[in-house]
């Protein structure tokens, strides 16, 4: 045998067993990546939570605010210490101003750019208007042709009354004529036989009834010239209408012309800018700002939205002074006051939302600018500055495990270890608790081999 070949020949008793998978083991692989990751996702579902007691922690006015006693002294009230805090958002007070097209139409010039100051009745942009100025001088053309009608129509009218003056010249000639006629037939008849022939007294006859036929086609003449003039001034009335509605016709024109101008409604400094040569805006559509041309805003009336949350919000109160600090200028504390409470909380955040009005708000301001509330407390002149009106926290002495309570979020259902700081007082199977915790939050009751961020399935227990 060749020895090239040899070398390559394999001997049969050395065999190679290669390692595979079995076929069914691919499938199981997919399914058990498939439950893992069902696991992952839904485990709290899957899992019972350890069902637990929980209460709610209460307040109560503290000490300061309960045993004021007496008759007040009515003096005005001056900022006390702050009582609690909330961050909130700049917006314009109390709403934002829209400059709007009233006119369907498409953008031809922008004159103003975002951030810039505007004052009421300035060019904010321009639509483009040929359309428009055909739509006025066919309005004018409309009314000059109604008017012309109406003239022609009073022409009409006088030609009417000179053709009653013809008919009743023509009537009293024909009544002449007739008396005339009269006249000579009956001298006729008075004659004697004979004297004149019997033609001339048919014919005398005859004029005489052509006389009679003549003035009473004049009379009814005349009867029909006055019906002409009074229908040409019932029809008066018409003409005059007609010229009303072209006059309509040419101010509406005239107006939709000039709202291709579109004009600062006040004066204020443009929030956000809509527009753009070239782009539509319309008035009948579905999006709100589909005929928006800017948003402006009063940078002198400027207020804060504040969420806060309804563990403080029994401190909130109309014409409650704060202090606002904005990150856009942190060494400056602006004042303020509330002047707004909605009407309903947000179940989501667990907020309420009040308004805040700015005083003397500066130039940099802008909406949506993050800032924080302090809220104070109001005291009068001549009192401690204690914690007038402040809120003191509660919980059942169960919850209590040592220096510590567990706390139970009511949105994830889960537990967390809080350190507190309690006093001495207790009042009803309640413990004062002097910080760590806030009114309104849940407290786990009797708590027993609980870890951090457990799931558990709370049960309210009403005081």
């Amino acid at each position: 045998m060749n020895p090239s070949l040899d070398s390559l020949h394999r001997s049969s008793d050395v065999s190679t067993r290669r390692f595979r998978l079995p076929a069914w083991s691919i499938p199981l692989l997919i399914v058990s990546g498939f439950a893992l990751l069902f696991f992952a996702l839904f485990r709290d579902r899957i899992l019972p939570a350890q069902e637990v007691e929980v209460a709610m922690v209460l307040a109560t006015p503290s000490e300061s605010a309960a045993s004021a006693s007496g008759t007040p002294v009515q003096e005005p009230p001056t900022d006390g210490p702050m009582a609690f805090q909330a961050s909130g958002w700049i917006e314009p007070d109390p709403l934002p101003m829209k400059a709007t097209a009233l006119v369907d139409g498409v953008i031809d010039t922008v004159h103003v750019l975002e951030g810039q100051s505007v004052e009421q009745g300035q060019l904010l942009a321009t639509l483009i208007d040929a359309d428009f100025q055909l739509a006025l001088r066919s309005a004018q053309q409309s009314l000059r042709m109604r008017e012309a009608e109406l003239s022609a129509h009073h022409e009409s009218i006088q030609a009417a009354g000179l053709d009653i003056t013809a008919a009743k010249a023509e009537r009293e000639a024909a009544e002449a004529l007739v008396d005339e006629m009269r006249d000579r037939f009956e001298r006729y008849e008075r004659l004697s036989p004979g004297a004149i022939a019997e033609a001339e007294i048919v014919a005398a006859k005859s004029a005489f009834l052509r006389a009679e036929a003549t003035a009473g086609a004049a009379s009814a003449a005349v009867g029909q010239a006055e019906s002409e003039v009074k229908r040409l001034e019932a029809r008066v009335p018409v003409f005059e209408s007609a010229v009303e509605a072209a006059k309509v016709e040419l101010e509406m024109a005239d107006l939709a012309l000039a709202r291709t101008r579109i004009l600062a409604p006040s004066a204020g400094r443009v929030l956000r800018l809509i527009a753009a040569p070239g782009q539509k805006k319309r008035l009948a559509m579905d999006d709100a700002d589909s005929a928006t041309v800017a948003v402006l805003f009063d940078p002198h009336h400027l207020q804060v939205r504040v969420d806060v949350p309804l563990a403080d919000a029994a401190g909130l109160q109309i014409g409650q002074q704060v202090r606002i600090r904005c990150s856009l200028a942190p060494d400056t504390i602006l004042h303020g006051e509330v002047t707004r409470i909605t009407g309903e909380a947000d179940v989501q955040r667990n907020t309420l939302q009040a308004k805040v009005s700015i005083d003397d708000p500066s130039d940099q301001l802008r909406p949506e600018m993050l800032c924080r509330v302090e809220f104070l407390e109001a005291i009068r002149r001549g009192e401690a500055t204690t914690t007038t009106g402040s809120l003191s926290a509660w919980v059942p002495e169960g919850a209590l495990v040592g220096d510590s309570v567990w706390v139970c979020d009511p949105e994830s259902r889960r537990v967390r270890s809080r350190t507190v700081r309690s006093g001495k007082e207790t009042r009803d199977g309640y413990v004062r608790i002097q910080e760590g915790i806030r009114p309104g939050e849940w407290v786990v009751l009797a708590p027993h081999q609980l870890n951090p961020e457990q799931r558990v399935q709370p049960t309210l227990i009403q005081p």
